[in-house]
């Protein structure tokens, strides 16, 4: 006798999900004929996420499942980042938007910090002006030593050098 309803609870658990599937695909299908802003996306895919919610009590699906105690702080992180996602709908017109405006971004500080490289090291070849040469800081001979002129391009190439490699470093913030 408990085998017979064993076996009714498993054909009503497989017509209801059978009834959900069909209802499903013809949501599917709806949504694909119709044209939809995306204030009318993001309300169903609100609702949605609701219903499965509310279903998640009492089937304990696992991912909706609220439990008082453990986590409340990554669920309410994960609701947060949620909400932020509905409300943020990028659509593909946008991210690449974004991309190009992060790789100009990056193409612009590496040009930029070439030029100062380049900029540093040709103060150091080039003769620097008399009123420079009298600030000699340390003399390597009679003749010649380090001035305030090779400092200056020094600071200059390593700043150039410091953007070059902070552009293509990752960090977290970016």
């Amino acid at each position: 006798m408990e085998n017979f309803n064993i076996n009714e609870d498993r054909r009503n658990f497989n017509d209801s999900s059978a009834a959900i599937h069909r209802k499903l695909d013809e949501l599917i299908l709806l949504l694909s004929d119709t044209s939809l802003d995306n204030e009318s996306l993001q309300e169903l895919q609100r609702k949605f996420h609701a219903a499965i919610g509310s279903a998640a009590s009492t089937t304990a699906l696992s991912p909706y499942v609220k439990d008082g105690k453990k986590n409340v702080a990554a669920e309410n992180a994960d609701a947060d980042f949620n909400q932020l996602l509905f409300i943020n709908q990028l659509d593909r017109n946008a991210q690449k938007k974004f991309s190009v405006n992060q790789l100009m971004n990056k193409v612009i500080r590496v040009v930029i910090s070439l030029l100062l490289v380049l900029l540093g090291f040709g103060m150091i070849i080039m003769p620097a002006p008399p009123y420079f040469e009298m600030f000699t800081l340390f003399y390597i001979n009679p003749n010649d030593g380090v001035t305030i002129m090779d400092v200056i391009s020094l600071i200059v190439a390593f700043t150039g050098i410091y953007i070059l490699i902070s552009t293509f470093s990752k960090r977290k913030g970016k």
